[in-house]
C-alpha cells in the first residue's frame, strides 16, 4: 500500500494594515483621510489612492504650513518688549519698597543713638523716704560697732608687732591700771586693707570689747585728744561707718559756727546733729536750711553728703600694692571728728 505524499502547507499570517502615522500638527493643517472598512470584500481590488509621498510640492507645502504656524504662535518683538518693561517695573518696585525701609531703619537708629548720646537726666526720687532708710540702715552698721574702738597713729613695724600686748599697755595707761593687768579685749586687729606705703599714715587698730570697758575708756579719754604712749601719738575713737564720717565731715562749718557762738550740740543715733537750744536738729540735707534759720547762723556752704561721695577727704586714693586676697576697705577719716569721744545716745 502506497502512501501518497503529504502535501506541506505553509500557512502565513495575514498581513495588518499598516497606519498612517500622524504627527500632532498634521490633524489641524491636513484634511482627515478617509478611512476604509476593515471588513471590506476581500474578492475586491485595492483602490489606488494617491500617494503624498511621491508629490514633494505637497510635502514642501505641510512643511511651509508648519513653519507658519509654529512662527505665528512665538512671541514678537514687541511682546519681548512688553514682558521685559513688566519685569523692569516689577524690580524697580520691590527695590524702592527695600530702600524706603532701609531709609526708616536708618533714621530710627540715628534718633537711639542721639537719644543715647544725650545724658540722662535725674530722676526725681522721694528724698525723705530715701534719707529715712539710709539713715536706718547706717544706725543698723553704727549698732554693729558699738563695742569697737579704733587707735589711730599706732606705727607698723617689720616683724609686726603683737597688737594684743601694745594694746593691753596703752589701755591700761588710759585708766591708770597696771601695765600688765588683764583687760577683756576680745579682738585686735589692723584694718582690713593692704599695708600702705612707707611715709603714710598707719592703718588704724580695731579693737573689740564689751560696752561697759569701752564706755570707761571714752569717759576717760573725753578730756584728752591725743595720748602720748612709748613715743608715738596715739588717738581714741568710735568705730563709725563711713556715711557717719562723710556727714560730720560734711557739717563741719556748722560745727564750728555752733562753736563760735558757743551753743552746746550733740551728735545721736540714727544720724543726727542736735542743737541744746531748743532743741532743732539735722537728720538729713534737707533739714540744714531750717536748722540754720532757728539757730540765727549765717547761710552755710555745706556739701550734701547723701548724694555725695563717702570717701574721706584729701583728693587722690593711695597707691596700692596687689593684695593676696580681696579684701574690704574701711573709710578713714584722717582729720578726725570734731570730739574724739562722743558717746553713744
Amino acid at each position: 500500500m502506497v502512501h501518497g505524499k503529504r502535501t506541506q502547507s505553509n500557512p502565513r499570517t495575514p498581513a495588518r494594515p499598516q497606519k498612517a502615522v500622524v504627527h500632532s500638527l498634521d490633524s489641524y493643517l491636513l484634511p482627515a483621510p478617509s478611512s476604509s472598512s476593515p471588513h471590506a470584500d476581500p474578492k475586491m481590488a485595492d483602490a489606488q489612492l494617491p500617494t503624498a509621498a511621491a508629490d514633494p510640492t505637497a510635502a514642501i507645502t505641510r512643511l511651509e504650513l508648519r513653519l507658519e504656524s509654529l512662527l505665528a504662535g512665538m512671541p514678537t518683538k514687541a511682546d519681548l518688549a512688553d514682558m521685559l518693561a513688566d519685569l523692569h517695573n516689577s524690580v524697580r518696585r520691590d527695590v524702592e519698597e527695600v530702600r524706603e525701609e532701609v531709609v526708616a531703619l536708618t533714621d530710627r537708629v540715628s534718633r537711639l543713638e542721639q537719644a543715647a548720646a544725650q545724658p540722662v537726666a535725674p530722676q526725681p526720687v522721694e528724698t525723705p523716704a530715701l534719707s529715712g532708710l539710709r539713715r536706718l540702715v547706717d544706725d543698723l552698721d553704727n549698732r554693729g560697732r558699738r563695742c569697737n574702738l579704733r587707735l589711730r597713729g599706732l606705727m607698723e613695724l617689720d616683724p609686726p608687732e603683737r597688737l594684743e600686748e601694745v594694746r593691753k599697755r596703752f589701755f591700761n595707761e588710759v585708766l591708770g591700771n597696771d601695765p600688765h593687768m588683764a583687760m577683756d579685749f576680745h579682738r585686735v586687729h589692723r584694718a582690713l586693707r593692704p599695708r600702705p606705703p612707707e611715709g603714710d599714715p598707719p592703718r588704724d587698730v580695731c579693737c573689740f570689747t564689751s560696752y561697759q570697758l569701752k564706755d570707761k575708756i571714752m569717759q576717760r579719754a573725753r578730756p584728752t585728744r591725743s595720748w602720748e604712749f612709748e613715743g608715738q601719738t596715739l588717738e581714741i575713737y568710735h568705730d563709725l561707718t563711713p556715711f557717719t564720717l562723710a556727714a560730720r565731715r560734711h557739717l563741719r562749718p556748722i560745727t564750728q559756727a555752733l562753736r563760735q557762738k558757743n551753743i552746746p550740740y550733740r551728735w545721736g543715733f540714727p544720724f543726727a546733729l542736735i542743737a541744746q537750744l531748743n532743741s532743732h536738729a539735722i537728720t538729713s540735707y534737707g533739714d540744714v536750711a531750717p536748722f540754720l534759720e532757728a539757730t540765727d547762723l549765717p547761710p552755710l556752704a555745706v556739701v550734701d553728703w547723701e548724694r555725695g561721695d563717702t570717701r574721706p577727704l584729701g583728693g587722690q586714693a593711695r597707691s596700692r600694692r596687689p593684695p593676696r586676697r580681696q579684701r574690704v576697705r574701711e573709710a578713714r577719716d584722717p582729720e578726725g571728728l570734731d570730739h574724739p569721744a562722743v558717746e553713744h545716745q
